[in-house]
């Protein structure tokens, strides 16, 4: 059914004018927040994957490792493999396709080349990819989602601008540039996270990015789960801040600073030991939230 050697479709739904929603795990993921909005989306609206990219040549199984899992009396390894899975909308709109993996370590161009004939094999017209970036902004301001567009036409449309960025580029990137080349409309939308939580799962991103998918396509789904699971971080968070005075001041210098996320941190003086109040954060919640485990 594929002429790509890595893209395996066992079905073909029937789509109308689908948008392809993409999210890597890795290092446009910044909290996890771009691949927890695409985890979401199929946990509240997708079936079994209709599609997958092999993942035999594209990563390092030392750095990805395959999965033992146990499901229905039988254990299996689960592998990397990039899945793409048809939503169900409740409403009956737009057709939807979310696809999700994990950046991979090599042979990017042979990558790119499946994820092109799966977009042509669905009829995607456009492309919504997801990310995150780290950013001097505190988590007691809201998430902001910036977007570029790949061409002029969904520019005007969604009153975004292309991206200037000049520097290093992850798989979204990358991507995006691609289905420029091949003539696809793409838009990259970005969650910009508190940097100083680099290691913990952030729904507040994941949340602001979905609310911008659900803008963009129509689509309709029950964000209640998810903001049940951000007033939970909400709490842990503020009860770590009580306990660690140097990360609760650096909050404060963050909120005087600016109103408005940077692209990159910019606070009024020098992050405290980030190591150590990483690994703090981390433990906290680890604990769930109890300091009294240790």
């Amino acid at each position: 059914m594929t002429t790509s050697p890595d893209l395996e479709i066992e079905e073909l739904p029937n789509l109308t004018d689908p948008v392809l929603i993409v999210a890597w795990e890795g290092w446009n993921d910044a909290g996890e927040s771009a691949s927890t909005a695409a985890q979401y989306l199929i946990q509240q609206l997708g079936a079994r994957p209709f599609a997958t990219i092999d993942p035999e040549e594209f990563y390092d199984f030392t750095e990805a490792r395959p999965m033992a899992r146990y499901r229905n009396g039988e254990r299996f390894i689960a592998w990397p493999a990039t899945e793409f899975v048809h939503l169900q909308s409740p409403d009956g709109g737009r057709d939807v396709v979310v696809g999700i993996g994990i950046e991979p370590h090599y042979r990017w161009k042979r990558y790119m080349s499946a994820m092109s004939e799966l977009v042509d094999a669905i009829g995607a017209k456009l492309i919504l990819s997801l990310g995150a970036v780290a950013a001097g902004t505190p988590h007691t301001q809201p998430v902001h989602v910036r977007g570029s567009a790949n061409n002029s036409a969904l520019a005007e449309r969604y009153n975004m601008h292309p991206s200037r960025f000049e520097g290093p580029s992850g798989i979204v990137g990358v991507f995006h540039d691609h289905c420029r080349r091949q003539g696809v409309g793409g838009v990259s939308l970005w969650a910009s996270v508190p940097h100083y939580l680099p290691g913990i799962t952030n729904p507040v991103g994941a949340q602001s990015l979905l609310r911008v998918v659900s803008d963009m396509t129509g689509l309709r789904f029950d964000l209640e789960p998810l903001e049940r699971g951000i007033q939970r971080f909400h709490v842990q968070l503020e009860e770590a801040l009580q306990e660690n005075s140097e990360l609760r001041d650096y909050v404060a210098r963050l909120e005087e600073a600016s109103p408005m996320p940077q692209a990159e941190p910019q606070p009024e003086g020098e992050l405290p030991s980030a190591d150590a109040l990483i690994a703090d954060l981390e433990d906290f919640f680890r604990q769930g939230g109890d300091s009294n485990n240790n």
